[in-house]
């Protein structure tokens, strides 16, 4: 095959044009986005049960359908969350699940439950759809809720109708209907809630009756649905015998309302609808965003001139900066290896091995489309880290080719004899590097998923490098060296390769005699230089931090004041929480602002709990850090009476989790919550640490009913107290119909006054036998406060405590290793409670396993396929002992550039571990090939050093040079990556010095212990 391309006049520029033409569609066809996609198989199952406190939810419901779904097939973890009125079961699988198949099994094991409560509303069972925010959209004026509401929905219609994939309300309240009454007026008319709910019912009708008639059918219906509370107004409630009665009017207030405990949007001090435009996977984002753009300046001309619609998170943005960010950078590393091939090789040769990069990456956008990868952050540095290793093989064989010319062979043969001289030692080499970064497909979890883009952009990249260097170069290289025949190098090149060939043959070559003349004291040397790398990392002076992400841009503020504080309150605190922010703006930037983009205030249904979302500039278009922002931010909030939590802490991309989560399960709620308070303190004892909170709220007093021997004697059970009590505090839904887009409820419900202070008890109820009797003398009540939400994991209760720690500060590692010894055991023996760490350390427990079995799997993939190139069982270790020397530069190169390491920086080993030994086993065959010529196996290995010290440091400094831009690169953006690139710039450096000393030496010593070079001629002729 090799011969046939080099003879052939065209094949290899056909081959190549194919290879570019493919390219080129595939790049327009990749998505663009900031991370690689993320994926999980998750069903939930959610539930509403109305007046239920969280323990009845737990108990009821979650205790109920867990055992049904935790053991089906699959299910790889069962988190239960039990709120007040709700709760919700998230089934997380293992890879490769069936979805449909599951969810049709939950559906099953759920249907199958008998003895549920019978008031709960209906079971909701899905399959979650991952989508990714591309941009938020809030919506804010000097108008009403109802035009504010169609706005959003005229809006989000007309995104929809462009394209988009989805568009989510936050902040737009249901419309509904409130009938509110008061006691005193249905003790009157011997009426209760439910009873009035059944009338409006009654009254309120839009149904189809079915055809009738002989000759000709026709549809009837009867459509006496009130649509407004003016139409419900006149729902006769008490009919009259003469055709008159007691409308609803005349007995209740009725207005067109909203769902009051739907969450509200805040901006600017108005209220405001957010909307949250999302995109599939395979949509790209950036289309989405134009699409965004477009529409908005297309329409907003056409908007009244109090709408205000202000765009904020376009995570657009990031991507389109991040990408040119890493282009820019990619550029600048092409720069520099071709510079580079120019001053070592001859400028034909360079041109021909030059033109292999974007065969290559033409070549490999292929075969990502095919995979179905996309254009990210992670991947785009896998092509930059490509840019080296790319013409690694091309400069192996190019050289090659150069240097037999050179020895006078024709130019035709001189390139075929190259290519078929080195096809053993670079297809070793690429399967080496191959199977060292493989194995990073075995890690798991998030940091997998985000990981996962390097291999496969480095797998492809190398199998578009081969076929280039074997099938295309090779038949360029034959016109490249006969058109060096008729035309000489340059005055400047023959200087340079005198002058090369002067130190490699003198100073490089005496150097050699005189560390293989002391080899052992060579081998100790190194190793000893080994044994104090690895001592920065025992000694601390080298930290480790599982996963840094780029500064981020959102801060999130979060507010609990106690349970029954009034939503008033809670907007209150918030906006006090927006002038601090000012405040503290203002005192960071000097007056001048600038930091902070946008402040949304939003409340859940909670209306004691509330959040800030902070979007602030760009992090590389302001001085002031992130971190700073926070805590000046923290230090201007003055808490008003009542607050519970206050937190403020930075979203940041990366794997989900917390720095601090601690998960305490082994007792009853009340006990837990205690040991969490006590453990949060001594947490925040740690420098740098922030945001802690526990997942264990208090809740509302709750009120514990039980009958009175009275209430027996009048037939009152406890269901129907439950009953009439929800009916008059939660309202009764007794109609829902659709208006336009929206369904609206009919909700009748005792009036606010009826409901406040001591109403509870002053309540009467109507008996099974139609009388009265207050609430107070047929049911004793046990005043108690429960817990607001309970969470459980895998079938145990658990409570997570959480916090943030600032990596400029303190270390989180650190901190958890502490903890136990600090504190943390004397708390959970005092307790009786068990704790383990989860979020970060967690993923970092799993991550490490992974990587160990993958780090197993790829050195043995490493030593098969040394063992295949150089025939040997042995000879494979002496290649791969310069596997743990790159480790040393490794460590060396975080200390000199100031980084800890990261997951990132042992992820980077892994495929350092295949480049390093790329020069070794070329360095090796070249040896093999002069003893097997005659040559005696100390003067073989000297010469063989001195003939591949050219393309070892070429192959070397090519690759480092196509990441050099990264190194030095001062964007934020970059920070998280940076340490990839330190442990491959500084591993590679030191390594590749050290190819040309230690695998000499070693194989010089073993010469020594009577081990003879034994050679296998693998390499063809």
């Amino acid at each position: 095959m090799i011969g046939l391309f080099v003879r052939h006049p065209n094949a290899a520029n056909l081959l190549m044009a194919l290879l570019i033409a493919v390219g080129l569609v595939a790049a327009t066809r990749l998505n663009r986005q900031f991370l690689p996609t993320i994926g999980f198989d998750i069903i939930t199952v959610s539930m509403t049960w109305p007046g239920a406190s969280a323990a009845d939810i737990e108990s009821a419901l979650i205790e109920r359908i867990e055992p049904e779904v935790r053991t089906l097939a699959g299910v790889d973890s069962v988190t239960a969350t039990a709120r007040e009125g709700t709760g919700s079961i998230v089934l997380s699988y293992v890879d490769g699940s069936d979805m449909q198949t599951a969810l049709s099994d939950v559906e099953s094991a759920v249907s199958r439950l008998t003895g549920l409560p019978e008031d709960i509303d209906e079971l909701v069972i899905q399959r979650v759809t991952r989508y990714e925010p591309v941009a938020r959209l809030v919506l804010s004026g000097p108008m009403s809720e109802a035009a504010l509401a169609a706005w959003s929905r005229q809006i989000r219609n007309d995104l929809l109708a462009r394209g988009l994939d989805r568009v989510v309300y936050a902040g737009r309240r249901d419309p509904e209907i409130r009938v509110a009454l008061d006691e005193a007026t249905l003790r009157r008319l011997d009426l209760t809630v439910e009873e009035v709910g059944q009338r409006i019912a009654a009254a309120s009708l839009d149904a189809p009756l079915g055809d009738f008639g002989a000759a000709a059918e026709v549809q009837a219906r009867v459509a006496t649905r009130a649509d407004h509370a003016a139409d419900l107004a006149q729902v006769v409630v008490i009919p009259d015998p003469a055709g008159g009665g007691t409308r609803l009017a005349e007995i209740a207030r009725l207005a067109d309302d909203v769902d009051r405990d739907q969450p509200v949007v805040r901006f600017n001090g108005r209220r405001a609808v957010e909307l949250v435009v999302e995109r599939v996977e395979a949509t790209d984002s950036l289309d989405a965003h134009a699409a965004i753009t477009a529409y908005l300046d297309e329409m907003r001309p056409t908007w009244p001139p109090d709408l205000e619609v202000a765009v904020f998170e376009v995570l657009a943005d990031p991507v389109r900066e991040r990408i040119d960010l890493l282009i820019r950078n990619g550029i600048g590393g092409l720069v520099i290896v071709l510079a580079l091939l120019v001053i070592f090789l001859e400028s034909r040769v360079t041109f021909w091995i030059a033109v292999g990069i974007p065969v290559a990456l033409c070549a490999t956008a292929g075969v990502m489309l095919a995979l179905g990868q996309t254009i990210n952050m992670v991947s785009m540095f896998g092509l930059i880290l490509s840019l080296g290793i790319v013409v690694d093989d091309a400069i192996v064989v190019g050289e090659h080719a150069a240097h037999l010319r050179a020895g006078g062979m024709a130019p035709a043969l001189a390139a075929e004899t190259a290519a078929r001289r080195m096809a053993v030692p670079v297809f070793a080499a690429s399967l080496t590097t191959v199977a060292s970064f493989l194995p990073i497909l075995m890690l798991g979890d998030v940091i997998g998923q985000i990981v996962t883009a390097i291999p496969m952009v480095v797998a492809a990249v190398l199998v578009a490098s081969l076929v280039e260097c074997f099938l295309i170069l090779p038949s360029h290289m034959r016109d490249a060296l006969a058109a060096g025949a008729r035309r000489p190098p340059s005055q400047l090149r023959q200087r340079f390769d005198r002058a090369f060939d002067r130190f490699r043959h003198g100073v490089f070559r005496r150097w050699m005699v005189r560390c293989l003349a002391w080899r052992h004291t060579t081998i100790a040397a190194l190793v000893a230089g080994l044994v104090l790398a690895l001592g920065l990392i025992a000694g601390g002076r080298v930290g480790f931090v599982f996963f840094t992400g780029p500064e981020g841009d959102n801060v999130v503020a979060t507010v609990a004041f106690v349970p029954g504080t009034p939503r008033e309150t809670t907007l209150e605190m918030m906006a006090r929480m927006t002038a601090a922010l000012e405040r503290a703006e203002a005192a960071l930037s000097d007056g001048a602002g600038g930091l902070v983009r946008t402040a949304l205030i939003k409340l859940g249904e909670d209306d004691h709990q509330g959040e800030i979302l902070v979007e602030l500039v760009a992090s590389d278009r302001r001085d002031v850090r992130t971190s700073a922002v926070m805590a000046a931010w923290r230090a201007e909030i003055a808490p008003m009476p009542g607050l519970e939590t206050l937190t403020v802490r930075e979203r940041r991309g990366g794997p989900p989790g917390r720095d601090i989560d601690i998960r305490l399960s082994g007792a009853d709620a009340d006990t837990l919550k205690r040991a969490a308070i006590e453990i949060a303190e001594l947490v925040r004892s740690f420098a740098g640490v922030s945001a802690v909170s526990d997942d264990l709220p208090y809740g509302k007093a709750e009120a514990q009913l039980s009958l009175t021997p009275l209430g027996h004697s009048l037939g009152f059970t406890h269901q129907m107290v439950a009953a009439q009590l929800r009916n008059a505090f939660e309202g009764l839904i007794v109609d829902r119909f659709a208006r336009g887009e929206d369904e609206v409820k009919v909700r009748v419900v005792l009036s606010d006054r009826d409901r406040e202070g001591d109403a509870l008890a002053d309540l009467r109820l109507k008996s099974p036998e139609g009388g009265e009797a207050a609430l107070a003398d047929i049911v004793t009540i046990t005043w108690s406060v429960g817990f607001a939400e309970i969470n459980r994991e895998d079938g145990v209760r658990e409570v997570a405590l959480t916090g943030d720690v600032d990596d400029a500060v303190a270390n989180p590692g650190e901190i958890r290793t502490a903890l136990p010894a600090r504190g943390l055991d004397a708390i959970a023996a005092r307790y009786g409670i068990a704790y383990r760490f989860a979020g970060r350390a967690e993923e970092q427990a799993d991550t490490f396993a992974d990587m160990t079995v993958g780090a197993v799997l790829g050195l043995i993939g490493i030593y098969i396929t040394l063992a295949w190139a150089l025939g040997s069982y042995s000879r494979p270790l002496l290649v791969m002992s310069i596997i743990p020397f790159g480790l040393m530069g490794a460590i060396v190169g975080h200390l000199v550039m100031g980084f800890d390491l990261t997951i990132l920086s042992m992820v980077s080993l892994l495929g350092l571990a295949g480049i390093l030994v790329n020069d070794s086993v070329i360095l090796m065959t070249t040896i093999d090939r002069r003893i097997s010529e005659g040559s005696a196996p100390r003067e073989a290995v000297i010469d063989g050093a001195v003939e591949r010290l050219r393309p070892v440091i070429l192959t070397s400094v090519t690759t480092i040079g196509g990441l050099l831009p990264l190194l030095f690169e001062t964007s934020l953006q970059a920070q998280f990556l940076q340490p990839m690139v330190v442990t491959l710039i500084f591993g590679l450096a030191t390594a590749s010095v050290l190819v040309l000393l230690l695998v000499p030496a070693l194989v010089v010593a073993l010469e020594d212990l009577g081990v003879r070079h034994r050679v296998a001629i693998v390499h063809a002729a």
